[in-house]
């Protein structure tokens, strides 16, 4: 793949690195990786820290993107699941 480079400044294709950090659900795991599927990532989603209360969890995904709009759509898709409280 040649890298392309956007108006952002970033050059493609990227790795690019998300942390979803969610409301403690049931099968969020699973609702994550689905969703990252339908948009055509398989990169393995690892969950991470849960805070000292117990009520939030956060998840790790890395990826290669190969433009700023598929980056921002994994971004906005992620969001868009019923439990996430932030994406960074």
């Amino acid at each position: 793949m040649t890298a392309t480079s956007d108006p952002s400044g970033l050059e493609f294709p990227l790795e690019c690195h998300f942390r979803i950090i969610t409301e403690r659900v049931e099968n969020m795991h699973f609702v994550i990786e689905t969703v990252l599927m339908g948009l055509g990532v398989s990169a393995p989603v690892e969950q991470g820290n849960s805070s000292g209360g117990g009520n939030y969890v956060s998840y790790a995904v890395s990826t290669i993107v190969d433009s700023l709009d598929a980056m921002n759509a994994i971004d906005r898709e992620l969001r868009l699941i019923q439990g996430v409280k932030m994406v960074l």
